[in-house]
């Protein structure tokens, strides 16, 4: 059967099963309303007449107004103060510890013990309605948020931390993206409860409003106008579902963040100044490692007394069996990691070749690389004017506006040093720059990274399983990493003249 047949049978099915399951809640409802008599439960024909006559009426439209208004404001308290909750507890666990008693109490607890008295103390009126719709949507709020700060890709945070190091812009690139279906299904969720906790705040503590009246209705026994609200009140909630339904969908997908127009026009003299600058400047600083000793916590001794100097210019690569500590020493000499003892010396600005792709996927290809650029308070016009020249050095001329997700795998390693080199960098780290290729391709890439290295000087330490391919120079080191005794541990760091 072709695809497009299953996806309508699928739609008649699920149509006919609704049908279906509609007429069983008509039936279920008519013979309870049979057996206990219409003035109790009354049926569902006369329940649909009395909601009609009351949505003729002006003033019921009003009350409708006013529950919506309602749950508009509690709703809005409660999804900016639980998604503050959220991102702060997801931060930081002592702040988690901080907030789970009021969390645990407001999720857990009947909320009949605690809004009579919040409305004995508030009085009748606006605010009570409120702050009960906002107090029982605070913990959903906040839970999904919590949530979804925890799953923030920690390896895109590292990316971070070496080319936009800082609070906003890990808030605006990485944390708030992330977030949005997280939020989505937090608006969903709470709204829909919103809702239906507006009956409860306003039977209590309103003059107006739906749940007023049905607590009017009931005390008078008008069964069929209480069924008649609450049916206007099922409305209300499969209307705000399906519109939030298509909310949530949109918002899950993470999609292209596509840059304003006005960011496109670059001033043609700071582009020049750029690429002036990038051909012209090179670090004369040297990198460091003077005795560095690492240990991942509880866990034995990896990297003993390791000493290197990387003179300006210079090119060390660093080989070794898989598992000793290739990565965890450049992620050392990088400051993403922190050596137990032993002092590093380095420059400041840091480019990195990750030997996994490390790109944020709502963003354009233009935009990850201009990304060091940006928030080195280069105007994004000329960011990404200078990110689409190093495009076309690393031969992604046309790629500009795709995402990450567009490009081969042979086309993200050039992506990855096309964004190491906007970094202006003063030395760069590679950690098996181009893993998962055929040797051709290799080969390919290690001539073009060669080739903007030449345009970019400064010095460089390559960690990679295959150091005979790295294109020979004067300028290449070549260094083992292996432990002292065979199958041993910790490791050092041997020179290895066969390579040099």
């Amino acid at each position: 059967m072709p695809v497009m047949d299953q996806v309508v049978s699928k739609k008649r099915k699920r149509t006919i099963l609704y049908v279906l399951g509609s007429l069983l809640l008509l039936t279920i409802w008519s013979t309870a309303s049979l057996l206990t008599g219409s003035y109790i439960i009354p049926s569902p024909w006369h329940t649909a007449v009395e909601t009609v006559s009351l949505l003729s009426q002006g003033f019921v439209w009003k009350q409708i107004l006013i529950t919506v208004l309602r749950v508009a404001a509690g709703f809005s308290l409660a999804l900016a103060c639980g998604s503050a909750a959220g991102i702060l507890s997801g931060l930081n666990q002592n702040v988690e510890i901080l907030f789970r008693p009021l969390v645990l109490i407001l999720q857990g607890i009947p909320p009949l013990l605690w809004i009579i008295p919040l409305i004995l103390v508030l009085g009748i009126g606006h605010l009570a309605p409120v702050l009960v719709i906002a107090l029982i949507c605070f913990p959903i709020v906040a839970l999904n948020v919590n949530e979804g700060v925890k799953a923030v890709p920690h390896h895109l945070e590292q990316m971070l931390d070496v080319f936009a190091p800082g609070v906003y812009p890990k808030l605006r690139e990485l944390v708030l993206p992330h977030l949005k279906p997280f939020l989505a299904a937090a608006v969903k969720l709470g709204i829909v409860l919103g809702i239906k906790a507006s009956v409860i705040a306003e039977y209590f503590g309103a003059n107006n409003g739906i749940g007023f009246q049905v607590q009017a209705s009931f005390q008078s026994l008008q069964m069929r106008k209480v069924f008649a609200w609450g049916l206007i009140l099922i409305f209300l909630i499969l209307i705000a579902s399906r519109l939030l339904g298509r909310l949530e969908q949109a918002l899950a997908r993470p999609g292209k963040r596509v840059e304003r127009k006005g960011t496109i026009i670059p001033c043609p003299e700071t582009l020049e100044q750029l690429k002036r600058a990038f051909i012209q400047e090179s670090s004369k600083q040297e990198v460091v490692l003077q005795d560095v000793s690492f240990a991942y916590p509880e866990s034995e001794l990896l990297l003993d007394r390791i000493s290197l100097t990387v003179r300006p210019d210079e090119i060390v690569v660093i080989s070794g069996d898989s598992g000793l500590g290739k990565t965890t020493l450049l992620y050392t000499a990088a400051g993403l990691l922190k050596p137990i003892s032993g002092t590093i010396r380095r420059p400041e600005r840091l480019g990195f070749v990750f030997q996994d792709d490390r790109f944020l996927p709502w963003r354009s290809n233009a935009w990850n690389v201009a990304l060091p650029l940006i928030y080195s308070r280069v105007p994004s016009a000329d960011s990404l004017a200078f990110a689409r020249y190093l495009l076309g050095e690393a031969g992604l001329s046309g790629w500009e506006s795709g995402t990450p997700d567009e490009l081969s795998g042979g086309m993200k390693k050039r992506l990855g040093f096309a964004r190491c080199f906007a970094r202006f960098p003063e030395v760069m780290l590679l950690d098996e720059p181009f893993a998962g290729l055929d040797a051709e391709g290799r080969r390919c890439l290690w001539r073009k990274f060669m080739t903007l290295l030449d345009m970019h000087h400064g010095p460089v330490i390559i960690v990679t399983h295959f150091p005979e391919e790295v294109p020979y120079s004067d300028k290449c080191t070549f260094f083992t990493l292996a432990p002292s005794e065979a199958g041993g541990k910790p490791v050092h760091l041997f020179s290895n003249p066969v390579l040099s």
